[in-house]
């Protein structure tokens, strides 16, 4: 009995090991079909769009309300403002959806933001990894007040990384130009939705 324990005792750092390796990959595993899945429905989506389109076009007195396509990539967003400006925002709170963000989405339109949610203020840095188009990027404090600006951040400045000047509990990123259009400067007072 006494070497078996002490067997357990001294080998219980591999087996931990072992477990987490374990959850880490099923949790890959899980985040791969979801993404074959929600592949499957962008292409089945795209198919009944064009053949609605299709069917509208011949007979004219059937009204034709096809959903913008931003939809299917950004479908749950809320509301909020930035400077006098209301947009939606597609939020991410989690590790995962941090890290994410807006890499391998096909563009971003104008009224539609990523808004970073980070659980304490800090120096939280941004890079364009796998990302298909330009971005303006705001660092926001808690008090929901623009501190850092990065302006037309590309997707070939990836491997490097846009860091604040100063703590930052929030980013947010627009589409390329939102800043200036909007006149958003450091200072510029964000309403943040309630998460």
């Amino acid at each position: 009995m006494t070497k078996r324990t002490v067997f357990s005792v001294q080998y219980w750092p591999t087996y931990s090991l072992l477990g987490v390796l374990c959850i880490m990959l099923a949790a890959s595993g899980i985040f791969v079909y979801q993404n074959q899945q929600k592949s499957q429905v962008a292409e089945s989506v795209s198919t009944v769009t064009s053949t609605t389109i299709q069917i509208a076009a011949v007979a004219k007195e059937v009204p034709l309300t096809v959903e913008d396509p931003w939809q299917s990539i950004f479908p749950v967003v809320i509301p909020m403002t930035i400077g006098d400006v209301e947009v939606l925002a597609s939020v991410a709170k989690s590790w995962p959806d941090r890290i994410k963000g807006l890499s391998d989405t096909p563009y971003l339109p104008e009224q539609v933001v990523k808004l970073f949610v980070f659980d304490s203020a800090g120096y939280h840095s941004i890079w364009m990894k796998d990302m298909k188009y330009a971005i303006d990027i705001i660092w926001v404090d808690e008090a929901g007040k623009v501190v850092h600006l990065e302006k037309e951040a590309a997707p070939e400045s990836y491997p490097a990384m846009f860091v604040p000047d100063v703590p930052a509990t929030y980013v947010i990123e627009a589409v390329t130009g939102f800043a200036n259009k909007n006149n958003v400067i450091v200072g510029s007072v964000v309403v943040l939705p309630k998460l």
